[in-house]
Parts: structure tokens; C-alpha cells; sequence
């Protein structure tokens, strides 16, 4: 596995720059292959920053202050071009230019402002708020708040994702152990479904068939199906977090055993455990699909998992505590 460390050396003479590009190249030569131009966007909750990393090499392109406390998760419009960070302590939106990677706007948004999502049509972002009683709701061209989804009660910090239809959100609610399906045309919850114990991240397969998601409270997985909303659970491990669905893959990364579970998403069995840095929690693949990025929240560093190899190929240093890893490309 290869380290990557940032080098900051305003003096350096044009040789010794050129050399130290040459060597970072050879280093990720096996990031390479087919790589496009990803930009790995980072939330470090400690820092209360954002990393930007080039994606096929993992040198840094900026460090963003994200101008709120505790930044916790990321979503990127459907066109890439602006980022909406969540910041717990500040209940606050943090708004991000991905072109001049800039800060535009903040938004106040409630009481423990945790996950976002953005509908499909890139209108609006739905924000989980742990210490209110609804979903508040982001225009995407006016950056305000134009909406609210209630839930009744405060639902703890979970997380929201959308059918690819646009129709629907599903919201993990930790406090219940359930899902929240919402008519998004409606705003209003139409059912709720119980997954396990303390239910966080969620998301939707791509064909919208299945929605799958992590029971951080009981070391499991659960999928459910879209059509007839039965729920199955599977064992993965300690501290499942965040997870991808990749084609007939899923990846979850373990916080409490350090690897990243593979499955099979037809017969929904393990195929194999990664090894990775120290308590993983975000991940996202690359755009071709070749490679996993993993933020590792007690390493204070970016993995790389090549997917073919099933190996971390190299690691990149970001700010303290990375918790969300969302991939853009410019």
C-alpha cells in the first residue's frame, strides 16, 4: 500500500517540483488505469472542513473552511456544480461553488443538522435534523428554506435517500429503529418500517428495486424491497456505517473491525472482508466504478480501494476525523 503525504515547500526550484509529481504519478500507478478526472470531496467533522483531493492521484486540491461546526456529511447537485455540507454543531448548510471551490452561502437549518440529500431533479435538498420533530426542506436555486417534512417527533441523527423516480425519500430514524417513507409531492410520511436496532445510513439501489442501509445498534445490514416493503437483515460485523451498492456489489464499511464487507447483492452473502485504516466510515466508488474511497475516522486519511485487486492501493492524509466521501466529476 502506498502513503501519500502532503508536502507544502514554497521554495522548492522547478526541478525538485517536477520530480515530486513524477514520483507521486509512479506511486499511484495503480490508481491509474482508466481513471477520469474524479475530485474526491471529503467532510472532516474535527476540522470542520472539506478535503478536495484529485482522485486518481490523491494529491490535494483544497481545504475548504466550511464556516460551521462539526461538518459532517456532503451531497453534490446532480449537475456537480454545488456542494451542500451539513454542520452539526452550527445547525447550519454550508454551500460550496465546485467550480471555484468557494463557500456561497450558509444556511441555518435547525437543531443537529446531520444528512442530506438532493432530490433527483436537483430543486431541492432534504436535511435530517436529530434535534427537531421534521425534515427541513433547501431550494436549491434560492438557498433558503421553503419547506418542512413533519415526522411527529424528533427522530434521531439518521439519514435520507430518494428513489430514482423522485417520488419517494426513505429517512433512517436511529430513536425508532424504522424507516420514514415519504410522499415527496406531498410531504407527508405514508408509512414506516422497522429495520433493527439504531438504523443510519440508507440508500437506494440505482434500478430503485431494493433500498438497503446499516443497523449501527446491532452489527447488521438490512434490504428492503421497494415493492412489497419486506425486510430482510444480515450479519456483517462490528459498527456497520456507511455502505455502497455497485452493480451486483455492496460494500459496507466496518467502523468497529477495520475492513470494508463485500456482498453479493443477489444472494446477499459476504464475499470476502478488506482490510483498511483505522475505524472506516464513508465510502463512495469512483465514477468507473474501479475504485472505493474510504474515509478512515480515527486514521484522519483517505483509503483507496482497488476493486479489482480487493486491496487498499493508497492513502492520502485529509483534516481530522473524515466522516462523509462524495466523488464529482469536473
Amino acid at each position: 500500500m502506498t502513503r501519500l503525504a502532503k508536502v507544502t515547500r514554497p521554495t522548492r526550484s522547478r526541478g525538485a517540483a517536477a520530480l515530486l509529481a513524477a514520483v507521486l504519478l509512479a506511486d499511484c500507478a495503480t490508481l491509474r488505469p482508466g481513471a477520469g478526472p474524479d475530485q474526491v470531496w471529503v467532510a472532516n467533522m474535527d476540522s470542520h472542513t472539506i478535503s478536495v483531493l484529485d482522485g486518481a492521484t490523491l494529491q490535494p486540491l483544497a481545504t475548504i473552511e466550511a464556516r460551521g461546526q462539526s461538518t459532517h456529511d456532503l451531497v453534490l447537485t446532480p449537475d456537480g456544480r454545488r456542494l451542500f455540507a451539513t454542520n452539526m454543531g452550527t445547525g447550519t448548510l454550508t454551500v460550496v461553488d465546485t467550480g471555484t471551490r468557494q463557500v456561497i452561502a450558509t444556511i441555518p437549518t435547525g437543531k443537529v443538522t446531520h444528512a442530506i440529500a438532493v432530490t433527483p431533479d436537483g430543486r431541492e435538498v432534504w436535511v435530517n435534523l436529530g434535534g427537531e420533530d421534521h425534515i427541513a426542506i433547501v431550494s436549491v436555486a434560492d438557498l433558503t428554506v421553503v419547506g418542512r417534512v413533519p415526522l411527529g417527533e424528533p427522530i434521531a441523527t439518521g439519514h435520507i435517500w430518494f428513489s430514482p423516480d423522485g417520488r419517494t425519500a426513505y429517512a433512517t430514524s436511529p430513536k425508532f429503529g424504522q424507516v420514514f417513507v415519504v410522499d415527496v409531492a406531498a410531504r407527508a410520511v405514508r408509512d414506516r418500517i422497522a429495520v433493527g436496532r439504531g438504523p443510519t445510513f440508507i440508500q437506494v439501489a440505482s434500478d430503485g428495486r431494493e433500498i438497503w442501509g446499516t443497523n449501527t445498534g446491532e452489527a447488521s445490514i438490512y434490504v428492503i424491497d421497494a415493492a412489497s416493503r419486506s425486510v430482510a437483515t444480515i450479519e456483517v460485523g462490528a459498527m456497520p456505517q456507511h455502505l455502497t451498492v455497485v452493480g451486483d456489489r455492496v460494500y459496507v464499511t466496518l467502523g468497529g473491525q477495520d475492513q470494508v464487507a463485500v456482498l453479493d447483492r443477489a444472494t446477499r452473502r459476504i464475499l470476502t472482508r478488506i482490510p483498511v485504516g483505522r475505524k472506516p466510515h464513508g465510502i463512495w466508488p469512483s465514477a468507473d466504478g474501479r475504485r472505493l474511497y474510504v474515509a478512515h475516522e480515527e486514521g484522519h486519511d483517505l483509503g483507496v480501494i482497488d476493486v479489482a485487486a480487493g486491496r487498499v492501493a493508497a492513502t492520502a492524509p485529509v483534516g481530522k476525523k473524515p466522516i462523509a466521501v462524495v466523488v464529482s466529476r469536473p
